[in-house]
């Protein structure tokens, strides 16, 4: 990936996370997003009971692709136009395609992502997930699954956040609530599914 070459990796060790500022392009419509994604509400089992998300869900990419976590089952109906428009965006700018996204959309600082590893079989070993964020600023955290070492970082409207090597291993990662956020936040969680 050279792009990469004089970018810093954030994490200090047992991974690859590299932040990439103003990486949407002009098209590039949140709310257009928003209108035109299949959302969903699915219920969670964790510790033997069953929760409301804290989001809400998309997933969208080449027709049949199906992305499973926490006993939720999803299959791709096909690209949006706005979605596509992005994939094809990334391609050119990062030269990696992607063959599917999870959009999460956050509605304010109520709904949050607690710490998970994006570990699932069908996304391969040691997988490169690109995260593009669009609207509100939100904190996200990553930490060490054996060393409890955080690392904190803010993500802003059209940051791209690349995590690639060992970093779905060895690093939780967590989108914190924040009582005082009104407002909304888009993350596109670019992905290849095998």
């Amino acid at each position: 990936m050279n792009f990469l070459q004089n970018k810093q990796n954030l994490l200090p060790y047992d991974g690859e996370v590299y932040l990439l500022s103003n990486m949407l392009h002009p098209k590039m419509d949140m709310k257009k997003i928003i209108s035109e994604v299949e959302w969903r509400d699915d219920k969670i089992k964790m510790f033997g009971k069953i929760y409301a998300q804290s989001r809400l869900v998309a997933w969208h990419g080449d027709v049949g692709v199906v992305y499973k976590y926490s006993n939720i089952k999803m299959v791709s109906h096909g690209w949006t136009n706005s979605l596509s428009l992005i994939k094809v965006h990334l391609l050119a700018t990062l030269g990696i395609d992607f063959n599917s996204v999870l959009v999460n959309y956050y509605r304010d600082g109520d709904d949050h992502m607690s710490y998970h590893q994006d570990n699932e079989k069908e996304l391969g070993f040691n997988p490169t997930i690109v995260s593009l964020s669009m609207g509100e600023e939100r904190d996200f955290h990553f930490k060490h699954i054996k060393t409890n070492e955080v690392v904190l970082m803010k993500l802003r409207h059209g940051d791209c956040l690349i995590m690639s090597g060992e970093t779905q291993t060895y690093w939780k990662h967590a989108i914190p609530k924040r009582k005082k956020i009104f407002t909304p936040r888009l993350n596109l969680t670019f992905r290849n599914i095998i």
